[in-house]
């Protein structure tokens, strides 16, 4: 009898510890595109890796944009669930972040999506010293739009312990103090002229084959990954 009992109680101890954590996310990344106006969420595929761009276009994309941010999503490997921060050319930070969780969620609203951050080549249209919700009434500390409604945010003090595994709703978690740090950075280098990358990796060029440039924030976010 006791060893039934034993059994019985260590069945439901893994199906606990099995049982994902609840998100707490109150909106999905649509949703919070929809709200603020913000330019619709699309998935890439055939993404190229930074260190594919430097074999294939003739354009060194760390001299070009002072601040490169580059953040893999993979569950598992090497740097997967950091971020490696390249300033004026040179490697700086490897921060540990949280990116989608990878699969389908109910948020607090009750729609059903996939929590998923996007692979792709990014520039921020919109930063927001402490973006909040009227409708879902919550915060994203230092928030940097990059594609919808998926920002790189602080995460909030209960999450912390997350970071360096999938956790979120679709958006970039970092430690507060690195978002502030990277929000900064973000503010004081501004908007100029830069190349034209599109979403898959691949550079813009003319008829002649010249760089297409365009004023845009002089920060580029790369998201690697499956």
């Amino acid at each position: 009898m006791k060893s039934f009992i034993l059994s019985f109680v260590l069945v439901l101890s893994v199906n606990a510890m099995a049982e994902p954590e609840p998100l707490d996310d109150l909106m999905t990344p649509d949703e919070i595109a929809a709200e603020a106006g913000f330019p619709r969420t699309e998935m890439n595929t055939d993404v190229l890796s930074l260190r594919d761009f430097d074999s294939i276009e003739s354009l060194n994309v760390t001299r070009e944009f002072p601040i490169v941010l580059v953040a893999n999503k993979n569950a598992y490997g090497y740097e997967a669930q950091t971020m490696r921060v390249i300033q004026n050319g040179s490697h700086t930070h490897t921060w540990k972040i949280s990116t989608g969780r990878e699969q389908w969620e109910t948020s607090k609203s009750g729609r059903q999506y996939f929590t998923t951050t996007p692979p792709g080549w990014f520039y921020p249209y919109s930063i927001v010293r402490n973006h909040y919700s009227e409708t879902w009434r919550t915060n994203m500390e230092f928030s940097v739009f990059f594609n919808g409604g998926i920002a790189l945010h602080a995460a909030n003090s209960a999450h912390n312990y997350q970071l360096g595994r999938r956790a979120s709703g679709g958006c970039v978690r970092l430690h507060r103090d690195n978002a502030k740090y990277i929000y900064e950075r973000i503010v004081q280098e501004g908007k100029g002229l830069v190349p034209v990358i599109r979403p898959n990796g691949s550079v813009a060029r003319d008829w002649r084959g010249n760089v297409i440039r365009a004023v845009k924030y002089r920060t580029l976010i790369v998201v690697e990954g499956y």
